[in-house]
Formats: structure tokens, C-alpha cells, sequence
């Protein structure tokens, strides 16, 4: 008996130490810690100080960001535009009468970034689609402030703009500004670093490389070649900078390629150089003079290659139209030149004219080589000043340009969509309307895109007379103005 009661003893001790010894183990554990080093080779601590060399640029240029919001009001159908059921069919009894007369007006809002570029006197850099239009312009800062701002010059060809903070004395505490570096350094494979908004999200930072250099003719602009990347850039980046290794300004994030609206891993970005140039003159002029020689020009395909006899690997550009007593007729050249450099830089496509062209100032000398007659020659061209929409307006009515109802089109390209902020793709804008004429009467104007006359679509200026024509007595014209879609009724005298 007392020998079972001395194991009960020694059986209760037993289990009271393996509880203590699990208690205790238990309590006691803890994972590796933090401060205990690890082995690492020089491959991985130089990843680490990318990392850290990417989130101190990051810091500085966040003191720098801008967050911009817009506010627009929209409104309905102008006076004098009507329904197109009541065009045919005449006032519905007991319906609306005039629906297009009524004029709603409505709020809206968007969201775009910028970045300081002088910061004492207040600039700041932005995309010109953030701010076209804007009734009221907020500018939320690095330090929490929010001011209102004011547009100190836009330029829709390259999508650069200038916004100044109103007030002079304004908090500069805890902000920053940014340094544009030289866009021609760049290479592609650079490490590149996005600040800006997307979808509002304030301060967000993407890191990438320069995926290419030099892309043009993505009827994004009407002038400049893009930088593009892989730096994940969304709606609300727009006007944000794209940052070079050094912590500067390699291009201005502007747009990018997607089917869905989001990120697709195609963003692009005008470069530095473009944005410094165009900023300069906006800050000192307030607006851009955009260099112009007077030429049309038509891209050259296999067939006309043969035709023209010119050389196996010689690319160029073909002048089909000459404006009389302009630059390019002055400088001696005529139509059916092959433009093949302007101050030797290689020319493949229109669009490399029309950047080199139209970003020279005017007043300078341009050294166009071409191809006439087999022979390859120069001729220099003294550039001028492109002209102004009443300009271009008033030269197309002495040459007979005005069309039926008072109208002197334009047909519709990058330039007079961004301009007008249009969103269709097709079609001719309106360059001109006539004093007294029908066009007037019912308050059409220059910037609004004719679609369609009586249902049939129009592409051309040529297509929209043919067909203003053969309407009888009335036609119907479907219009787009900067984003609204409503119709016209004409009448034919």
C-alpha cells in the first residue's frame, strides 16, 4: 500500500514537471529576430540599395507633386438645336417641345497631377487634357494645402501646360521643386520612376524602365515623340513626372495604351526636352509659336516608291501640295519632291516632319534635303509661323473654300481633336462660319465636328458638299461639340 501511494508520489511529480516543462517552453519561444544579420552576397545588397536609392527618390519628388482637380460644367443642346424625331415628324402634342433648347447644366469633376517646377513663383507643370476647359482649378500640395489656380498658357499640340498657384505668398513649407533633365540622355532599359494620382490615389509611386524611345504617330498629340514605359501609369497619373535615376525629370506621364481604361504595362511620357521648351515659351509668351513651311505631304508605299525611281533603301516623304507665297514655295521647293532630311535627321514618315517642322522656331533656317528627278539636292527653307485657325479660314474662303451653308471645313486630325476636345474619330470640323449665312442662323461654330448629313457619314470636305447639295430643301447635320452629340436642321436657299 505504501509502496503503490510512493509511485502515485512520484507519478504526480512526473507530470506536474512535463507541464512545467511545456509551460515554460511554450512561454518562451520566439522567433528569429530582425537584428540578427544575415549572410548575404553582393548581388542582393545591391538590389537593397536600388530599393533604397528608388524610395529616397520617391521621397523628394512626392514634396514636389501637385494633385490637380477640375471642375467643368457641361451643358445641354444649344438654342436653335432640336430634336431630330421633331425635325421630321414636327412638336409631339402633350411632349416636350424644344428638347434641345434646354440647356442642362451639369458639375463635373476630374482628377489629374502636376508637379512644381519653379516653386517661388508658384509654376507648375501639367498635361494640357487635365485642365482643358476647367471652370475652376484646385491645386491640393505636398503639405496639405489647397489653393486655387490659374492657367498660364496650354498648348493642345503637345499636351504641355503651365498652372500658377494664385496666391504669391503661399505656404512653401515641406514642398519641393523638380528639375528637368536631358530627354536625349536617356536609353532605353533606364530605370525610371512614376508619382502621381491614379484613380485619386494620392502619392502613389511605380517603378520600371524605359521600355522604347521616339514613338510618334500615336494620335496622341499632333507634335512630339514619346517616351514610353512599364511603369504602371493610370487614369489620374496624367501630368505626373516621370523620374530618371538622379531623382529629375525625364518626361511627363501623359497617356497610355489600354483596352479596358486601366494599366496594360504601355505608358507614355513627353519628354523633358519637348515639355522644358514648350514650358518656356508658355511662361513667357502664353502661348507657343509652332514653326510651319506650307506643304502637304503623302507617305510613300511600295508602288510609288517604284514610280518615283528613287533609291532601293531611301524612305521619305512626298510633297503633294505647295501653299502658294509660303515658306516651303519661297524656298524653292514644288510638288513631287521627295523629302528625304530636315538638318540631316532622317525623315520615314510624316509625322518626323511634322515634329521637326513644327517645333522650330520661326525665323529659322531649315536644310530640307529631297529627292527631284532622280537627284538628290538641298534646299533651305526659312520657316515661318503656323497660322491661326481665322488665318487658315480666311485663305480657304479666297480660294473659294466656303461650302454650302457658310461653312469652311477642316477634316478632322489629332491636332483639332485635342484641340476641341472631341471624342469621335471621324469627320470635318468647322474652321469658319460665314456672317449672315445658314450656318450662323442656327449658331454653329468653329470646333464643331459635322458626323453626318442626313445620315450618311462625312469624311471629307468634298463628301459634305456633295451631299448638302443633293438634301433638297432641308438637311439634317449630326454634330459633336466637345463631347456632346446633338442634331442640326438646315435649310437650303
Amino acid at each position: 500500500m505504501k509502496l503503490r501511494n510512493r509511485y502515485k508520489f512520484f507519478g504526480s511529480l512526473l507530470l506536474a514537471s512535463t507541464l512545467l516543462i511545456a509551460t515554460t517552453n511554450a512561454s518562451s519561444y520566439n522567433l528569429p529576430s530582425a537584428n540578427e544579420k544575415a549572410i548575404l552576397d553582393d548581388n542582393v545588397l545591391a538590389l537593397q540599395k536600388i530599393s533604397k536609392g528608388v524610395s529616397a527618390i520617391a521621397k523628394n519628388a512626392e514634396k514636389a507633386v501637385v494633385f490637380v482637380s477640375v471642375y467643368k460644367t457641361s451643358r445641354g443642346l444649344p438654342p436653335g438645336m432640336i430634336d431630330p424625331f421633331e425635325f421630321f415628324f414636327g412638336p409631339q402634342q402633350g411632349g416636350p417641345r424644344g428638347r434641345g433648347n434646354q440647356r442642362e447644366q451639369k458639375r463635373e469633376e476630374g482628377l489629374g497631377s502636376g508637379f512644381f517646377i519653379d516653386l517661388n513663383q508658384g509654376f507648375i507643370m501639367t498635361n494640357n487634357h487635365v485642365i482643358q476647359d476647367a471652370d475652376e482649378i484646385q491645386l491640393k500640395l505636398a503639405n496639405g494645402d489647397t489653393h486655387e489656380g490659374k492657367i498660364i498658357g496650354r498648348d493642345p499640340n503637345t499636351d504641355v501646360a503651365i498652372v500658377q498657384v494664385k496666391e504669391k505668398n503661399f505656404n512653401k513649407t515641406g514642398l519641393s521643386q523638380l528639375v528637368l533633365s536631358n530627354s536625349d540622355d536617356s536609353e532605353v532599359g533606364d530605370f525610371v520612376v512614376a508619382v502621381g494620382a491614379p484613380y485619386g490615389l494620392e502619392a502613389s509611386v511605380s517603378f520600371g524602365i524605359i521600355s522604347a524611345l521616339g514613338r510618334g504617330s500615336l494620335d496622341i498629340t499632333a507634335m512630339g515623340n514619346f517616351i514610353q514605359t512599364d511603369a504602371a501609369i493610370n487614369p489620374g497619373n496624367s501630368g505626373g513626372p516621370l523620374l530618371d535615376t538622379s531623382g529629375q525629370v525625364l518626361g511627363m506621364n501623359t497617356a497610355i495604351y489600354s483596352k479596358t481604361g486601366g494599366y496594360n504595362g504601355i505608358g507614355f511620357a513627353v519628354p523633358s526636352n519637348l515639355a522644358k521648351r514648350i514650358a518656356e515659351q508658355l511662361i513667357n509668351k502664353g502661348k507657343v509659336s509652332r514653326g510651319y513651311i506650307g506643304v502637304g505631304l503623302q507617305p510613300i508605299d511600295g508602288e510609288l516608291h517604284k514610280s518615283l525611281g528613287l533609291p532601293k533603301d531611301t524612305n521619305g516623304i512626298l510633297i503633294s501640295k505647295i501653299v502658294e507665297g509660303g515658306p516651303a514655295d519661297k524656298g524653292g521647293l514644288e510638288p513631287g519632291d521627295v523629302i528625304v532630311s530636315i538638318n540631316k535627321t532622317a525623315m520615314k514618315k510624316d509625322s518626323d516632319a511634322t515634329n521637326v517642322i513644327g517645333l522650330m522656331s520661326p525665323g529659322a533656317n531649315a536644310d530640307i534635303g529631297v529627292y527631284r528627278n532622280g537627284k538628290l539636292r538641298t534646299q533651305t527653307v526659312k520657316i515661318g509661323e503656323f497660322p491661326n485657325e481665322n488665318q487658315l479660314a480666311s485663305a480657304s474662303e479666297k480660294s473659294g473654300g466656303e461650302l454650302a451653308f457658310g461653312l469652311t471645313l477642316q477634316k478632322l486630325n489629332p491636332s483639332l481633336r485635342e484641340q476641341y476636345n472631341l471624342d469621335s474619330k471621324n469627320g470635318v470640323v468647322i474652321v469658319g462660319v460665314a456672317k449672315g449665312s445658314e450656318g450662323e442662323r442656327v449658331d454653329l461654330q468653329a470646333g464643331d465636328l459635322i458626323l453626318q448629313v442626313n445620315g450618311k457619314p462625312v469624311n471629307d470636305a468634298d463628301t459634305f458638299q456633295k451631299l448638302a447639295k443633293s438634301s433638297g430643301q432641308r438637311a439634317l447635320l449630326r454634330i459633336e461639340r466637345r463631347g456632346q452629340y446633338f442634331f442640326v436642321p438646315l435649310r437650303n436657299k
